[in-house]
């Protein structure tokens, strides 16, 4: 289930992070707000399915200048070269504009101003244009489906995928591209009875967006094309991202855990139990023994590790802005996730429960890599979306989109730790094997720690504060030794030789 880059570097238009200090002072993440009078586009309706993607790559800066008129984007227009140009350079391209000059292709003229942006794109791998004898860029040129899915499935660097079995591909160069960009999500056939692509359809500009913010994941993968057609699901709200090692266990499980979940929608109003979802992990599902924390250490159980989920998950419902969810936290921290800003879980007494107290649906999906887990609600927040991540210790929130008037906005603030908690007396485990003086450490002893989180939502100008406290447990010491140095009945050392009063060795025994 990987997916492609959740959104292009240097497209970020606020970054705050924060660090776990147990002894450092306070942090915070703030978001700003945003306020709009208008839309940017005349004859793009706002209650369109593809507002939302049209409106959130203009405010990245990608659509700048390729308007079809003042204030127009005309969105059912075929695309032209030349403009697919400009947005794919400006979306994959970590720099400035490139200069206008003349360069490989005889129809691109200096005096255009999209001039650097063939070229450009020529360097970086993404086209060599329509023709190479002479070599000609075709800017006016409508561009089709198989030529966008070579276009997409080079500048994003999607991985070779098997056949997706497209019925209507015979002589096309740009099949391997087309199965690509199918299986990273981008993009659906045109028809399912026979399953077609029509790869020498000419692409819409308003598709065009879709598919770019699917690149972005600020729009949800083609998958579920129809349901969020079905239930006005517009864009993404909010996602957030955690880390963990790879290749154990209970990875097996987060996964497991994940595919189930993902693809969830939940009404407005309506209530998702993770618990209730998902059921009981057992070994007939597919579940594995894994490590869990159990009394005062980690133990295997079945299903153990999905509560990265309900942590992963409780991030971007806060940061989403959703009131209403109920969580618990880990009784004791995990350096996986943010601390006070996490969730739990344990069939059936501690569930994650998402509340939608917005107006309109919302869309669950979930992406994994060996080592990451990413969780995204798709819905409707005029516009705004935020994706976070903690990692190594750090916490990095960016706002992708800053949204319309409507949107809802979140500041958090979590304190320093404080109100330490000295850990309980050493635990010793008999293992005659070790040798009187050999120890070794199962678990060593952490204090417990308390912080504040202090939430802000807005939505129209109204501030709903929240603020809660997250105690952690201490940890208690587990180590084993020596039967005989648990009951402190260990012999007696015998006493090296040494040397008498008088400085004569002294006599040893025989």
């Amino acid at each position: 289930m990987t997916r492609p880059p959740v959104l292009a570097a240097g497209l970020v238009l606020a970054l705050t992070t924060m660090a776990l200090l147990p002894a450092g002072a306070a942090v915070s993440t703030v978001l700003p707000g945003y306020v709009e009078e208008s839309r940017p586009f005349a004859d793009v309706s706002p209650d369109g399915r593809r507002a939302a993607m049209i409106e959130a790559l203009d405010a990245l800066g990608i659509l700048e200048g390729t308007e079809c008129a003042t204030g127009r984007f005309c969105p059912e227009e075929p695309i032209e070269r030349s403009v697919m140009a400009v947005w794919l350079v400006r979306a994959v391209d970590h720099q400035d504009e490139p200069d206008p000059v003349p360069g490989r292709f005889t129809d691109v003229g200096a005096e255009d101003w999209w001039s650097g942006y063939p070229e450009r794109l020529a360097e970086l791998g993404i086209s060599q244009g329509c023709s190479t004898s002479p070599p000609r860029f075709c800017p006016s040129d409508a561009v089709t489906r198989g030529a966008m899915a070579s276009f997409l499935t080079r500048a994003f660097d999607l991985e070779p995928a098997e056949a997706a079995g497209f019925v209507d591909l015979a002589g096309t160069v740009h099949t391997p591209n087309i199965d690509s960009a199918v299986a990273a999500g981008l993009v659906n056939g045109c028809s399912t009875d026979p399953l077609r692509f029509c790869p020498d359809e000419s692409v819409t500009r308003a598709e065009m967006v879709e598919f770019l913010a699917r690149a972005f994941d600020l729009a949800p993968p083609a998958i579920y094309e129809e349901v969020a057609e079905e239930h006005g699901i517009l864009h993404l709200i909010s996602g957030y991202t955690t880390h963990h090692d790879c290749c154990a266990a209970r990875v097996t499980n987060l996964q497991l855990f994940s595919d189930t979940v993902t693809g969830t929608v939940v009404q407005p109003g309506a209530r998702l139990s993770l618990n209730g979802l998902v059921g009981r992990r057992t070994v007939e599902k597919g579940y594995l023994p894994a490590d869990t924390w159990v009394v005062d250490r980690v133990s295997d159980t079945v299903g153990g590790g999905i509560s990265q989920y309900a942590a992963t998950m409780y991030n971007a419902i806060f940061w989403g802005g959703f009131v209403g969810s109920s969580s618990r936290p880990h009784s004791v921290y995990i350096s996986r996730y943010p601390p006070g800003i996490e969730g739990t879980l344990d069939y059936p007494s501690i569930d994650l429960v998402f509340r939608n107290d917005t107006k309109s649906p919302v869309l669950v999906v979930s992406d994994y890599t060996d080592t990451s887990l990413t969780v995204k609600l798709y819905g409707d927040n005029d516009g705004r979306a935020v994706i976070g991540e903690w990692k190594d210790g750090w916490h990095t929130l960016k706002v992708v989109t800053p949204g319309g008037p409507g949107a809802r906005t979140v500041t958090g603030d979590v304190s320093r730790p404080y109100r330490y908690v000295d850990p309980p007396s050493t635990r010793y485990i008999s293992n005659p094997d070790l040798e009187i003086g050999e120890s070794i450490v199962l678990q060593p002893a952490r204090k417990g720690w308390t912080v504040r989180i202090d939430r802000t939502v807005t939505v129209s100008g109204r501030d709903r504060d929240q603020s809660w406290w997250v105690s952690y447990r201490p940890v208690r010491a587990i180590i084993e030794a020596h039967p005989c140095v648990i009951s402190d009945s260990c012999p007696p050392e015998e006493e090296p030789a040494g040397e008498d009063e008088n400085g004569d060795l002294e006599p040893q025994p025989v």
